[in-house]
């Protein structure tokens, strides 16, 4: 039965009502995505304090309902959805600044992400005792660069799209990051036990053999892979070349460039890339529910066995679309990639909150968006080692000593200046070249001056 919460209840300590009447309820969960609840129900003395930003229960998990539609209120039922509180209220959090993080653990990044917020990271034994594994419980470090504007949601996909790997483990508001989700009980599903209507898709389309990895300002591997820019799968003999590359911009080490590639093509990588897609659909039963048994029970993330004809494939439990109370209905989707609408959605959501923060109301791009300053007069880039400013009509460059060098026009003259430290001892005026200096050397030959302003040749005077 679903139970309802007040929408800052957070601990579910103050129950508000038992839903009872509620029918159609489905829960839809899916790895590193969509995680909601829909419900309807109909016109009741509780149907009134079912709102929207309130708190329903369903199995334990706590979900905000984020919609309510009604037709005909007096006569029909409402329609309810609800996400999860970790997709909604993660996503409802605004930081302004996550800083630079070099070196450091994945959960170091997510602890100052969501501090100050109502979630809780678990701990490697709170992690293990669920019989999971911490992403970085080994040890593994990432390089995070600074992030503005964003949420901690956005946070922590950004630091799996940073690991190469990851998946988000959620309760309530405890949640960590792991290895992976679920397990193996040896689950066995097929048209004989526990499936109908299956569709199994095999897909190449996106198959790489020969991989050109790049990181920060499309640096590649070449200085440390015997001048070769790509790496090749040991499936290249099996598929043929197909190439293609990745953009791994948070990595500045070509060797970490390198071993990122590799993990691509490596066969612990359950979405590797060198082998063709597979994904299988199928409305399922759950025997867990009927049998009493939890033998029986298909979790988010477990490895099971698909018998289909002559087949078995052995692949995991990447999305689950099941009815709670009913458990003669629900579907599952079992692969090693996502390939559904939600996916693509989520991707084309990521390229528009991208676009936003490059852009401004009306469409143009925003200058602080762009890594330096620009003004009306020009462009100043600033970097580790000094500022380049582009004038109008002139050229400068400077470092921490003051400006170094000039060239171009002013008031109409040419202008060509060096600098070194504050005194100019090279310029151009009119038509003359002049040189401040103790000393010029021209290949073999010195020239420099006397006390009395004489040229000299190698010490000898001129003339």
């Amino acid at each position: 039965m679903l139970k309802l919460y007040e929408f800052d209840d957070l601990k579910l300590e103050r129950l508000t009502a038992h839903l009872e009447n509620a029918s159609q309820v489905k829960v839809v969960h899916e790895i590193n995505g969509v995680h909601e609840l829909s419900f309807y129900y109909p016109p009741d003395e509780k149907s009134r304090l079912i709102k929207e930003n309130a708190l329903v229960v369903c199995e334990g998990q706590a979900f905000r309902i984020m919609r309510v539609s009604s037709e005909n209120a007096k006569v029909g039922q409402i329609s309810v959805k609800a996400m999860h509180v970790y997709n909604a209220d993660a996503a409802a959090v605004h930081l302004q600044n996550v800083p630079d993080c070099i070196g450091v653990k994945p959960t170091e990044v997510l602890r100052l992400a969501f501090s100050n917020t109502p979630f809780t990271l678990l701990s490697d034994s709170e992690i293990a005792a669920l019989g999971m594994t911490s992403v970085d419980s080994d040890g593994f470090l990432i390089d995070f660069f600074s992030a503005d504007k964003t949420t901690p949601y956005d946070v922590m996909n950004e630091v799996i799209k940073n690991c190469g790997k990851g998946e988000i483990y959620t309760d309530n508001y405890k949640i960590a990051l792991v290895e992976r989700l679920g397990n193996d009980n040896g689950v066995r599903l097929s048209l004989e036990d526990n499936m109908s209507n299956i569709n199994v898709e095999r897909d190449m389309s996106s198959l790489i053999t020969r991989l050109y990895p790049y990181g920060f300002e499309d640096m590649h591997i070449g200085s440390v892979n015997s001048s070769v820019q790509y790496i090749d799968s040991p499936n290249i003999k099996k598929y043929g070349i197909r190439e293609g590359f990745k953009d791994y911009s948070d990595y500045r080490d070509p060797a970490d460039i390198l071993s990122r590639g590799q993990w691509e093509f490596d066969p612990r990588n359950e979405e590797r890339i060198d082998i063709p897609s597979i994904n299988i659909t199928a409305s399922v039963i759950d025997l867990s529910r009927i049998s009493g048994y939890d033998f029986f029970k298909l979790g988010l993330g477990d490895r099971v066995r698909v018998i289909y004809g002559d087949d078995t494939y052995y692949e995991r439990v990447i999305k689950t679309e099941y009815y709670p109370f009913e458990p003669l209905e629900g579907e599952v989707s079992i692969g090693r990639v996502k390939k559904d609408l939600f996916f693509y959605l989520n991707q084309i959501g990521a390229v528009k909150k991208q676009y936003n923060r490059v852009s401004t109301s009306n469409g143009k791009v925003a200058a602080s968006a762009i890594s330096g300053i620009v003004s009306a007069d020009g462009v100043k880039v600033k970097d580790s080692s000094g500022n380049v400013t582009i004038m109008t009509d002139m050229l400068s460059m400077s470092d921490s000593s003051g400006l170094r060098f000039r060239c171009g026009l002013s008031s109409g003259s040419f202008v060509f200046d060096l600098y070194c430290g504050s005194e100019r001892v090279l310029y151009v005026s009119g038509s003359e070249l002049y040189i401040k200096a103790a000393g010029i050397n021209i290949k073999n030959a010195s020239l420099t001056a006397d006390s009395e302003g004489h040229l000299l040749v190698n010490g000898n005077k001129v003339g």
